[in-house]
């Protein structure tokens, strides 16, 4: 028997008529009763999946039946766009049952926001950083505001899960849970990722509820996957693209804005009505496209990641993808984006541009079809988000008392490994710098946290992400978009340019508003941004080299790709590429490895291996290996050396010790991760980025597991 049945009259009622379901999906069937009997949950599925109904219609059904008040039920978005794009669909559901929904982030008004605090409504639709503005206010009363709190839904939780925000989002769920008189039940959404259980666990903060993951079997529908490699110079590209999908409603993810830009002015000449979606373009215009794109049907959106989260735009007939993102989880949740029609079939192409992507797009696909997709990294030890909240509670509550919040934060997982000596190491340094001072008991904000984020009603504390000062480019005084700074001043005050897939002019640089005025221009290059490409995971790698160094001839692939392919394997065997050894390739200045191990395993073995020498360098540290340099020549180790260093780490259970993990935390490179990072003392700031850098079980398992190959080059 169907579990539509556990659902009250006015619920299922309001599924036959105002839905016109004839029964539910999968994950609604799994989700119901779990849900509606108090569970914590994390439900997996696809895009369009069904996820939303499956986590708000039992929702919505204990608020019925348990008569809660208002606001009983927070849905957080990582988004604005898709705050915008759920509203319509929560009002309906909400409708049921006589509820309401009150949308809040940063462009709805302040008269509607205080006629929410009057008479909220029963559902908050909401961004992590609009919470941290209403626990910050001192005007609100925030006990009466969150005490019937009773479900916390958290959208795209994946998407948070793996940094700065979601660790933000986790320790503003546990300052409402301060306030609420029940233990909030927290339902994440999510696509498939490999660690569901372990997200869990991280959303679970203080609540003693109990947890499941909702996974129901994937329903093995037909999809087509291509591989067609491609010249991005020549015409073929464009005719390639054009002939996949003219007539057809495409999405086209490109891993940059300048990509996605260049790809717009390449196809617009081929009778395909396009646009260009991605974060440096006006809103306006990206809802524009998005409206457009669900009326056409000889159209395709470029995009960035901005469309890889579950924003609605319609059915789609193909995705396409240049070159390859840089993880099996980005391309299934790509790849859900088509095929949902009844009867459909999922429609996704690579189009890789180099030999490098071609491989890496067929490991991708290798992983995916065995069913592996990576896990999401989580930390436990977010110092810079603890600064952050140290303070906003500090502001909120005009001086608290520092057990309190080391009993608040405690049960937030990212927290989990922060002792209490490294907690009041934090407070200590943020006493001596000034950023607090501490009198009758409580701390309170001190000059140094005025100075610094005291601007705006201390704006730049809601938000636990940082953004690159931009300038506003305007034609006929319309916002267009944006450009970073760097880019603008690079160029200085007469360019052309390519935004939102139109050539623009400059007219005027008002460098005081940083606003460009610009005028149209028949031809121009796209502007360049400065982007990060994301670590690749050590499975991945490991896969890269087994398509490297295998004899497989991959059914998927065209003849083209697969003499190509076969091409490049013979190239990597002649240089003396092998499963199951690390090269290391002896030069006149310097050792070059190559492991294939990931970027993580690569930092911690380049790291250990650079103590052995101070005259030692690592240098160019990717997910296929790194080079040791020495500084000074006479200075340079030998080899028995190196291969000393490998057999302790592959023999000794004991070679990671206090002492070395202690000058491995000192060897740790001072990127910049996280915008309030750079407010932490040095040891703590070191210690979060050990985690973030290396993988030390990883790399023991990966040392032992494989052999040293040498080749040298003799001058």
């Amino acid at each position: 028997m169907s579990n539509f049945n556990l659902l009250c009259e006015p619920i299922k009622n309001g599924i036959v008529t105002k839905l016109g379901w004839r029964n539910l999906t999968p994950v609604q069937e799994l989700s119901f009763p779990e849900i509606i009997n108090g569970k914590n949950a994390i439900i997996l599925a696809p895009t369009a999946g069904g996820k939303t109904e499956a986590a708000f219609l039992p929702v919505l059904n204990v608020v019925y039946s348990e008569k809660l008040e208002p606001i009983s039920v927070i849905y957080v978005s990582p988004i604005k766009a898709l705050l915008n794009n759920q509203e319509e669909r929560l009002k309906k559901l909400s409708s049921f049952i006589y509820s309401d929904v009150f949308k809040w982030h940063g462009d709805v008004e302040s008269s509607e926001k205080r006629k929410f605090y009057k008479n909220p409504s029963q559902i908050l639709m909401i961004t992590p950083e609009s919470l941290e503005v209403i626990l910050m206010s001192q005007k609100v009363d925030k006990k009466e505001l969150f005490k019937n709190i009773r479900f916390i839904v958290i959208d795209e939780i994946h998407a948070f899960a793996d940094s700065e925000r979601g660790i933000h989002l986790m320790a503003v769920v546990e300052r409402i849970q301060s306030f609420s008189k029940f233990d909030i039940q927290r339902i994440g959404l999510s696509a498939t990722v490999g660690n569901p259980h372990e997200i869990l666990k991280w959303m679970q903060g203080s609540s003693t509820r109990e947890g499941i993951v909702i996974n129901p079997p994937k329903e093995k529908k037909p999809k087509k996957i291509e591989i067609k490699y491609v010249d991005e110079t020549k015409d073929d590209f464009q005719k390639e693209i054009a002939k996949r999908i003219f007539g057809k409603k495409a999405l086209f993810f490109s891993n940059s804005r300048t990509a996605a830009e260049e790809l717009k002015l390449l196809i617009e000449g081929s009778g395909i009505d396009c646009h260009v979606h991605h974060s440096s373009i006006n809103k306006y215009f990206r809802e524009i496209a998005e409206e457009k794109f669900k009326l056409g049907n000889n159209t395709a959106i470029i995009a960035t990641s901005t469309l890889e989260l579950g924003i609605d735009i319609g059915d789609l007939d193909i995705v396409l993808q240049l070159d390859s993102p840089n993880s099996v989880s980005s391309f299934l949740q790509r790849l859900g984006r088509t095929g949902r029609r009844e009867n459909s079939i999922a429609h996704f192409v690579f189009f890789p541009t180099n030999k490098e992507k071609l491989v890496l797009s067929i490991a991708i696909l290798n992983l995916a079809i065995r069913g592996w997709v990576e896990d999401v990294f989580l930390v436990k030890k977010a110092y810079d988000i603890l600064f952050q909240q140290i303070l906003a509670i500090t502001l909120s509550t005009l001086g608290t008392d520092l057990e309190s919040i080391y009993k608040l934060f405690k049960n937030v997982y990212s927290f989990s490994e922060i002792t209490q000596e490294d907690f009041m190491s934090l407070v200590k340094y943020m006493l001596e710098n000034k950023y607090l001072m501490f009198e009758r008991g409580k701390i309170y904000i001190d000059a140094e946290t005025e100075k610094r984020f005291g601007g705006r009603n201390f704006i730049t504390l809601y938000s636990s992400f940082d953004t690159n000062k931009e300038f506003t480019v305007k034609y006929k005084n319309r916002p267009i978009g944006s450009l970073e700074r760097w880019f603008v001043n690079a160029l200085g005050d007469n360019f052309q340019f390519v935004l939102a897939g139109r050539c623009w002019q400059t007219d005027k640089i008002d460098y005081n508003r940083y606003i460009i005025h610009v005028t149209e221009a028949e031809y121009a290059r796209p502007p360049k941004w400065m982007s990060e490409g994301g670590f690749i995971s050590f499975e991945l790698a490991q896969e890269y080299l087994n398509v490297l160094t295998s004899n497989e001839e991959f059914h998927f692939l065209n003849k083209t790709e697969l003499d190509l392919l076969n091409e490049i394997r013979y190239e990597e065997r002649s240089f003396g590429l092998e499963k199951g050894k690390i090269i290391i390739e002896e030069n006149k200045d310097d050792y070059i490895f190559y492991t294939y191990a990931g970027n993580r395993v690569n930092y911690t073995l380049a790291t250990a291996l650079s103590l052995i020498n101070g005259f030692y360098d690592i240098v160019g540290v990717n997910w296929k290996g790194f080079k040791l340099r020495c500084r000074d020549k006479e200075f340079k180790i030998n080899l028995d050396s190196i291969l000393e260093e490998m057999n302790k780490i592959r023999t000794n259970p004991n070679y990671f010790d206090k002492e070395k993990i202690k000058k491995l935390i000192e060897r740790v490179p001072d990127i910049v991760t996280s915008k309030f990072q750079r407010y932490l003392p040095q040891g703590l700031r070191r210690k979060q980025l050990f985690d973030y850098i290396y993988d030390i079980e990883k790399t023991k398992e990966f040392v032992k597991e494989n052999q040293i190959k040498m080749l040298r080059i003799y001058y």
